[in-house]
Order: C-alpha cells, then sequence, then structure tokens
C-alpha cells in the first residue's frame, strides 16, 4: 500500500463506460488498432530496469486489461452462431473470431513464454517482474505449433477474403506475421536455446516491424467500439496479491521503439553466443552497465543473456565448467589448462592432499557470476560486487597458502604467483564497480564525492600495479601480438586515465565537505561496511584494496598543502590518455570494439569540459565548486561544468 503504481485507494468502478460486447462487429482498421495497442500492454510487463530505478507494471494491469483476453471463449469460430455470422455480410465476424482471435492467442502465449524464462530465478520477482496470473490462463495448454498453426490459418484468411480492402489486408497481414515471427517463434526459440534460429527470424521481424511503423492505422472515432477492448479499471475485479492503480499504456511510438530494442538485444546475442571467450562476454556486459541503451535494459531480455551464459552446468550452451577456468588462465595469462594443472600436480609437497578442485570450483563460481551479474539490475548488481569480494579474498589466501607448499620453480613462469596476480586484478576491478556504481546510482552524497574518488585512486594504483606484473609474465615472443597484451595495456591506458581525473576531482571537491572527521567517519563506516566484514579475520592474509580512513584524513591535509598540484592539468593527461586509447582499443570487445571505443571518446569529452578545473590548487581556494554538476544521464560517474550565463 502506498506504492503508486499499485496503490488504487478507494476509488470505484467507472459504470459509465458502454457494455463490452466481444462479437460486435470491428472493421478492419479497427481490428489492426486493437492489435497494435496489444502490443502495448506486453511492453508494459516486460519490465525494464532503468541506471536510477526500475519501472514496470504487473499482467493485470496491462495485459489483462484487454477485454478479449478475457472473452476467447466467445469468440471462437466454432461456437460462434450463426445469427452473428449474418448479421453485418459487410463486416465479417471473421475479422474477431479468426484475426482476433488468433492474435490474443499469440500475445497469451508470448507471456507465457516470457514468464516461463522470468520465474527461472535469474531476475527477481516482486524486484524485476512480476509474476502474480491472477487465476487467468495465457496459454499454457497450447503448443507453440497450434498457435502458429492458428496464426497462419489467420494469415490465409486475410489474404483470401475479399470483404476486406487490399490496403487493410496488408496492414493485417503485417500484424499477425509480426505477433507470429517475432514473439511466438522467437521467444520459443530463445526458452529451447535454439540460437541458430534467431537470425532469420529477427531479419523478418524487422522487416515487420518496419511495415507495421510506416503504415499506422488511423486512431478509431469517438463512435467506435475499439476501444472498448481496453478497460484499465478492469484489472480491479481479477483476483490479485496487490490492490492496483489503473495505469495508461504507452504512446504507440514507444511501442515500436521498446520492441526494436528488444530485437536488437536478442541480435546481439545471437552474436555473443558464438564466441568462446569468456572475457568478451565481460566487456560487453560492463559496457552495458556503463552505457545502457534505451529499450535494452528489459527483465526478459536481462535473463535470457543470463541463462545463455550458464544454465543447468552448461556454459554458452554447450561447455562443461572447466571452460571458466580454461578461458580465465588464458585469456590472461596464455597458459593452457592442461598445464595448469601439471604444474600444482608436479610441485606439490605439502602434507594434504592438494586443493585443486576447491580452486577450479571457485574460480568458475567467481568467473561466471561476475558475467553474469552485468545483467542484473544496477542495485542488486553492486550488492553482488559486495558479497563477491570476500570469495575473490578466501580464493586468493587460498592460493597463498598453496604457495607454501609447492617446491620452487626451477624455470619458466610460476602460475601460481602469476594466478594471484589475476585474482588479485578481479577483485580490484570489483571494488571499483563498487565505488563508480555508487556514483551512477547517485548515492554519494556531497561529504561522500571526496572520498569515493579518493579511494577509486588507490584502487586503481593497485590495480595498475598488478597489471604491470601480469604483462611481465606474458611470453616474451607473444607480448607484442597476444590478445592478453593488448588489451592489458589499453586497460593500463585507461585506467590510468581515469586516475588522473578521479585525482583531479577529489582535490577540486575536498572543499566540499562540511561535516567533523567523526560524522565523516561514521558515514565511511556505513557506506563501505563490506570491507569491515568480521569473516575477514579468519585468514592471515589481510585483503588488499581495502579502504583506510586516516589515510583518506592524511591525503586531505596533504593535496591541500600541495602548490605544485594542478586539477586542470590532471584533466588534460587523462584527456591525452583517452584519446591515445583509441588507437589501440584493446582486442577483447571483439565486435563491440566500436562501442567501447564510443565510451571512451564520451569519457575523452567530459576531460575536455574539466580542463577548466583550477590551475593550481591555489585557484582552488577562490573557485566556484558550485560549477560541477553531478547528472548519471550525461556520466555515470564525472560531473560536467554547469555552462556559463
Amino acid at each position: 500500500i502506498g506504492e503508486p503504481r499499485f496503490d488504487s485507494g478507494l476509488a470505484l468502478l467507472d459504470n459509465s463506460r458502454p457494455p463490452f460486447d466481444p462479437l460486435m462487429p470491428l472493421l478492419p482498421e479497427g481490428v489492426c488498432w486493437i492489435i497494435n495497442r496489444a502490443f502495448s500492454c506486453e511492453s508494459r510487463v516486460l519490465r525494464q530496469c532503468h541506471a536510477n530505478g526500475i519501472t514496470g507494471y504487473m499482467l493485470s494491469q496491462t495485459v489483462f486489461s484487454f477485454l478479449y483476453v478475457h472473452a476467447l471463449p466467445d469468440i471462437d469460430p466454432d461456437t460462434i452462431s450463426t445469427h452473428h455470422h449474418d448479421s453485418d455480410r459487410t463486416i465479417p465476424v471473421e475479422l474477431v473470431s479468426v484475426v482476433l482471435r488468433a492474435s490474443v492467442l499469440g500475445l497469451l502465449k508470448c507471456c507465457d513464454l516470457a514468464w516461463r524464462e522470468l520465474v527461472k530465478g535469474n531476475v527477481y520477482d516482486c524486484e524485476d517482474w512480476q509474476s502474480d496470473k491472477c487465476d487467468v490462463p495465457m496459454s499454457e495448454a497450447y503448443p507453440v505449433s497450434r498457435i502458429l498453426g492458428i496464426l497462419d490459418e489467420a494469415c490465409v484468411w486475410v489474404r483470401n477474403s475479399s470483404r476486406v480492402r487490399s490496403t487493410w489486408r496488408t496492414a493485417l497481414t503485417h500484424c499477425l506475421v509480426l505477433r507470429k515471427v517475432t514473439l511466438v517463434e522467437l521467444f520459443s526459440a530463445l526458452l529451447s536455446k535454439d540460437y541458430f534460429r534467431f537470425r532469420p527470424l529477427i531479419e523478418m521481424a524487422c522487416v515487420m516491424l518496419q511495415h507495421v511503423r510506416t503504415s499506422p492505422p488511423p486512431p478509431p472515432r469517438s463512435c467506435s467500439p475499439a476501444p472498448r477492448a481496453f478497460d484499465p479499471q478492469f484489472p480491479r475485479v481479477l483476483v490479485s496479491a496487490f490492490p492496483l492503480q489503473p495505469i495508461q499504456l504507452p504512446e504507440q511510438s514507444k511501442v515500436w521503439d521498446a520492441l526494436a530494442g528488444l530485437l536488437d538485444s536478442l541480435e546481439q546475442l545471437s552474436v555473443l553466443i558464438e564466441i568462446p571467450n569468456l572475457s568478451t562476454w565481460d566487456v560487453v556486459g560492463t559496457l552495458r552497465v556503463w552505457q545502457p541503451r534505451p529499450n535494452q535494459s528489459l527483465a526478459y531480455v536481462r535473463s535470457t543473456f543470463q541463462s545463455a551464459i550458464y544454465e543447468n552446468g552448461i556454459i554458452l550452451n554447450k561447455y562443461l565448467q572447466k571452460h571458466a577456468v580454461d578461458c580465465f588462465l588464458m585469456e590472461a595469462l596464455q597458459i593452457p589448462y592442461d598445464s595448469f594443472i601439471s604444474s600444482f600436480q608436479t610441485r606439490w609437497v605439502g602434507p594434504d592432499s592438494l586443493p585443486l578442485r576447491h580452486i577450479e570450483r571457485t574460480i568458475t563460481e567467481l568467473l561466471i557470476g561476475r558475467i553474469k551479474s552485468h545483467w542484473y539490475n544496477p542495485p542488486r548488481r553492486r550488492r553482488y560486487c559486495m558479497k563477491s569480494l570476500f570469495d575473490w579474498h578466501e580464493l586468493y589466501a587460498t592460493l597463498m597458502d598453496v604457495q607454501k607448499h609447492l617446491a620452487p620453480v626451477q624455470s619458466g613462469t610460476d602460475v601460481v604467483m602469476s594466478l594471484r596476480s589475476v585474482v588479485l586484478v578481479r577483485r580490484l576491478e570489483t571494488i571499483s564497480d563498487i565505488v563508480l556504481s555508487g556514483f551512477q546510482l547517485s548515492l554519494y552524497s556531497v561529504n561522500e564525492r571526496p572520498l569515493a574518488y579518493w579511494y577509486l585512486v588507490r584502487v586503481l594504483e593497485q590495480h595498475l600495479t598488478c597489471l604491470d606484473e601480469i604483462i611481465e609474465v606474458l611470453p616474451s615472443k607473444q607480448r607484442i601480438y597476444s590478445m592478453p597484451c593488448s588489451e592489458f595495456q589499453f586497460r593500463a591506458r585507461y585506467l590510468t586515465a581515469l586516475q588522473a581525473l578521479s585525482l583531479a576531482l577529489f582535490a577540486v571537491t575536498v572543499k566540499t565537505m562540511g561535516s567533523s572527521w567523526e560524522r565523516l567517519r561514521l558515514n565511511f563506516l556505513r557506506r563501505y561496511k563490506w570491507a569491515f566484514m568480521h569473516e575477514y579475520e579468519d585468514f592471515d592474509v589481510p585483503p588488499v584494496g581495502h579502504p583506510n580512513f586516516l589515510a583518506f584524513t592524511t591525503s586531505c591535509s596533504v593535496i591541500l598543502q600541495d602548490k605544485e598540484f594542478s586539477p586542470g592539468e590532471q584533466a588534460e593527461l587523462a584527456e591525452r590518455l583517452l584519446r591515445g586509447s583509441t588507437t589501440a582499443p584493446g582486442r577483447m570487445a571483439g565486435p563491440w570494439t566500436p562501442d567501447r571505443m564510443e565510451f571512451v571518446s564520451k569519457m575523452a569529452e567530459v576531460c575536455r569540459d574539466l580542463r577548466r578545473l583550477p590551475k593550481s590548487m591555489d585557484e582552488l581556494r577562490t573557485w566556484d565548486v558550485e560549477q560541477l554538476v553531478w547528472d548519471p544521464d550525461v556520466h555515470p560517474w564525472f560531473p560536467v561544468m554547469r555552462n556559463r550565463s
């Protein structure tokens, strides 16, 4: 109660609406308009998650407000009396009993298929979507083949009908084919993981969508019965777990935009599923988080990506769990899985059994969990990252302990030592994600921003050190041409730029802190409580990369007294590094390299804007910090300068 999407208060039903008759004759353009508006109901169900909040509605507020959903027995062609067939020869009843009924059955089957995907648990009920069916059947008993057959029969009737003008025959056919191909066949292929069927289905769906968008039916007249097919108050008579508020369906253009975004997302999945490198999945997922595209954060899409990544013990629908460890080693160190196993077994001199299976299982769980988390909603992804930090540290501590019971390496690379650096890189990446997500979600108060930027600088310093260590142990002959080396070199330049800009903003925002040190310390303990879990005390190895409030206070005093430090020059340095990164964008992004470069270029533009920061700390004393505006829609992490009037 109180949630505006659900709270209906004590409002009574509107009895002024004319009664709904499911067999009332409809003109072809009216049927076409109803089918298009039914897509609006569906787009509301496929709940979207945005960077700063989640919006979405229940089936009862959307699809179940479409009255033909509840009137399917009344419009069954086998049960309609001859009276309706003979009542008006100019308006055939088959427009309702054949065409509209087929579309409604297709709509319900799509909802059923989407519900089956969403109920897997990849997204969360009542958080990402609503599972309440209100005891309304959704064509569960109909096999997909039967629904496709009904839609085909409707298409045949439309093409052969002489009582429907050719213009509307074409428009109705496009609507039916869009429903058949786009959602019924595509959703069915997703559920069965027939990814090889995606591309032809998506191509056909895009063509049909373009036809439907360019030939919209006219709005129904005031005397038309078509608008009566939608009653936003009808869900109040359904059995529901929540009080429901009537809602308005979105504009049709926004509905088609959402459908186009759905198709584009699934097209990306069809390309990505053919790429075995989990690092590419990680890069693409990270881009999705930091640079979200409109209409590409549907809960249904996020669930399908997670199902493709890992389900029932299978990775990418074809690999065993060993594939995760193989990718973890090859894509970072160019070490084959067999060499990894051999190095452990031949060097082990410990009294107990080698904890190899535990290490493999932990790597698999953490790597797959990290990649899947990119398709969580932003708040839940942040919470997952916080929880995973302890597991990364446990793995790091295990490798440290294993190192003590291994014979020294006579020649070549120490696999365990190198693996520790890779684990540490992953953990530091996760810490950076937590800090940066606080900016994207607008969690930080004015007093917390300096600490967040300072902490990010410290974490990135350790991250860059680990990257240098990994690059050094790569095979010398492969350093220039190997995929890991080029990727790590790109990341080193990018992270250095990120560090420089964060340091500049730390220096500029220090003067905005208005609370006492004691108040700031309490805020620090609350914001970074994940770093102070008692479970860390169970390990002899101290966690790497955790924040230190005393070091922060010291840095604040030092930076304010550093007369040679220039925030503006740091922004210029960051811009130069980012511009240089576009010439060597790394090789892990694959087909998404242009998207990565777009993100880097946008960040370089922010740096260009922030070159107007003070040129010295003396200048900062009179500089107006209120010029900085943090807007996640402009950039997820950094502010821009307010335009001067």
